[in-house]
């Protein structure tokens, strides 16, 4: 019967894995989540590999203020999949690049996020109500975003003493809320699309309700105590995570479609629970008994890493039940980002 390893084991086996993985095979959206996870590992190599990617995604901002990915070789090849094409997207790197400021980063990084926020705030396609649209073509809010573009904003208000970009995460987190939520579950469907009203796609998908929720969490760091909506903004999260709470497989996974459990147990999204649950109780979101879930889920993704470091089970795409399984940068990233909290945190794992 093989040993079972400690987390404290896995993580430098899944990181090493990562490292030696080609970033430049997997989408751009993808690469934000392995980056925060390697710089969560506080490895001096796994640092400078993410910082190198943050410091081109500024070096390559676009004219209108879009943090971008080209090639990280010398001669640049801009082709569609390493370009952020989705508008909220260039936040999930953008917050990076406010954390390597931060750490000692130079003034440009604070500068080119400066930019970002700006023109998310002043110049992006938005719904009638104020959302800020995923794509040019139609005025679509995806629940992707609150992870994408909340946080970021939030941290740049909060470093540059720019109040207006903390409430701008907050009101995009509403917005979102009100078009996404469905109010039987306090789960949250993945499109919606302004003209005509409708869910393009409508699916109760995991790794989109772990967006929504430690979108929220990771955003309430910055806002501060006596801003008016921030008990809203804490109520929908704790909601949303005892109703996440009722879902979970006695695997410890949840299903790649929440709320049907004929689909697969999914890898990705269930790190994510274990990082919002870990996050919830450590803030009093939620009682003590709640650690468990968090426990549970760390525990039944160790399950699927392979020797090597592969973690395994994760949806290759969002969205309906044709989403395919798949080794990629967000199973791996959010095994870095999840184990390093629930150790932080003291769990039982």
């Amino acid at each position: 019967m093989a040993r079972e390893r400690p987390l404290e084991e896995l993580l430098p086996t899944v990181a090493e894995y990562t490292i030696d993985l080609d970033f430049e095979d997997f989408i751009q959206g993808e690469r934000p989540m392995v980056l925060r996870g390697l710089l969560a590992t506080d490895d001096d190599e796994h640092t400078e590999i993410a910082e190198r990617y943050i410091d081109w995604a500024v070096r390559s901002q676009s004219s209108d203020g879009l943090m971008a990915y080209g090639s990280i070789d010398v001669v640049p090849e801009w082709d569609e999949h390493r370009i952020f094409r989705p508008i909220p997207d260039a936040g999930a790197v953008a917050v990076l690049a406010l954390e390597a400021y931060e750490n000692g980063g130079p003034e440009s990084y604070l500068e080119a996020c400066r930019r970002q926020f700006e023109y998310l705030h002043e110049d992006a396609p938005r719904s009638e109500d104020g959302g800020i649209t995923h794509h040019m073509d139609d005025i679509e809010l995806w629940i992707d975003a609150i992870y994408m573009m909340c946080p970021f904003m939030a941290r740049y208000g909060q470093i540059a003493d720019r109040p207006e970009a903390i409430d701008e995460a907050v009101d995009q987190i509403l917005v979102h809320d009100k078009h996404l939520r469905d109010p039987h579950t306090d789960l949250y469907r993945h499109i919606w699309r302004e003209q005509p009203n409708s869910y393009p796609d409508g699916s109760l998908w995991l790794r989109g309700n772990g967006w929504l929720a430690t979108g929220v969490l990771d955003t309430l760091d910055y806002v501060p105590e006596d801003h008016p909506e921030r008990d809203r903004l804490e109520e929908l999260v704790t909601d949303h995570l005892l109703s996440m709470a009722e879902y979970q497989d006695a695997s410890g996974f949840w299903h790649h479609l929440i709320d049907d459990d004929t689909m697969y147990l999914e890898t990705s999204g269930t790190l994510q629970y274990a990082y919002a649950f870990t996050e919830a109780v450590d803030r009093g979101l939620l009682d003590e008994e709640y650690r468990e879930v968090a426990e549970d889920a760390i525990g039944a993704a160790k399950t699927v890493v392979t020797p090597d470091g592969a973690v395994q089970r994760n949806a290759a795409m969002p969205g309906g039940p044709e989403a395919p399984q798949a080794i990629n940068l967000y199973g791996q990233g959010w095994f870095l980002i999840a184990g390093k909290r629930v150790l932080e945190a003291d769990l039982d794992v």
